[in-house]
């Protein structure tokens, strides 16, 4: 849809020698949970942020060998594949500890079109409707990459689902069961409250404007477009204000039917968290 699609069998990440691999679709909130894990570990351990480049967190085992390589990455190039296409063998995670990244599909499926639509390379130019139709890097993608994930949970040699909502919800809490996951030491709550306002909606959009991190991780690709930014608009729930009933009703018939129903309640979870603001997008 917007890259060629990767040929062959599974594809690893650039980085191979993590310890643990946090994966996620696109338009989860992999950069928010990426940013506040990054200021959570800096502050505990002391190590400027500068050392982050990127916000690749790789950069502070390298400071501190007692930090754990945390890769963050878009397992099996999932953005570019379709259905059919993506791998049901994780057997690279083998000896590696997964999380998980998810969020409502229907929210998750209105970010990834505002992002294929102004942050791709070739943009994306026909409606949302048909976007959520597409067979590559769309809901159908989505919801099998979840699936496959849920029924090979048990190769990586740990494996935390967690979520946007969950995040929102509770952003310390959740945050400090994802560091623990991770083998990092507890961190104390002064770490962990400045995580959370770093990383706070309003500073991140902050951040992003003034180019703060010096990385396209979080950087506007159409400067003055909201549209274009990592940090769009902000509400959960808020794909009510851009899909139509039919098509509430074509993505939430295609989870029904081919997501695991132990995972449904994540895939909806927009319909039990309050309509509020909550961190990026």
């Amino acid at each position: 849809m917007v890259l060629p699609t990767p040929s062959g069998g599974p594809a690893k990440p650039a980085d191979a020698e993590g310890d643990v691999y946090v994966i996620s679709f696109p338009k989860c909130g992999r950069t928010w949970l990426r940013v506040l894990m990054a200021k959570a570990i800096s502050t505990a351990r002391g190590i400027p942020m500068e050392v982050c480049r990127d916000l690749a967190l790789t950069e502070f085992s390298a400071v501190d060998s007692t930090v754990p390589r945390v890769v963050f990455w878009h397992d099996d190039r999932v953005p570019w594949r379709t259905p059919a296409g993506l791998s049901w063998n994780k057997a690279f995670y083998r000896d590696r500890k997964v999380v998980l990244l998810v969020r409502d599909i229907r929210d998750a499926a209105v970010s990834r079109y505002f992002q294929v639509r102004h942050r791709g390379l070739l943009p994306y130019t026909a409606g949302i409707g048909d976007f959520l139709t597409e067979e590559e890097g769309s809901v159908r993608t989505c919801l099998t990459f979840w699936n496959i994930w849920h029924a090979r949970q048990d190769i990586p040699a740990s494996f935390l689902l967690t979520s946007y909502e969950r995040l929102t919800a509770d952003t310390a809490g959740e945050l400090a069961r994802v560091l623990d996951f991770c083998g990092l030491p507890p961190t104390g709550q002064e770490a962990l409250r400045t995580a959370v306002d770093f990383a706070d909606f309003k500073a991140m959009r902050v951040m992003e404007l003034s180019d703060a991190l010096d990385t396209d991780r979080l950087r506007p690709a159409v400067p003055g477009n909201p549209d274009s930014y990592k940090t769009r608009r902000g509400v959960i729930g808020g794909f009510r204000d851009y899909l139509t009933s039919g098509q509430i009703d074509y993505v939430n018939d295609a989870t029904r039917r081919i997501l695991a129903p132990p995972w449904q309640p994540a895939a909806f979870a927009a319909d039990a968290a309050p309509h509020r603001p909550d961190r990026t997008l």
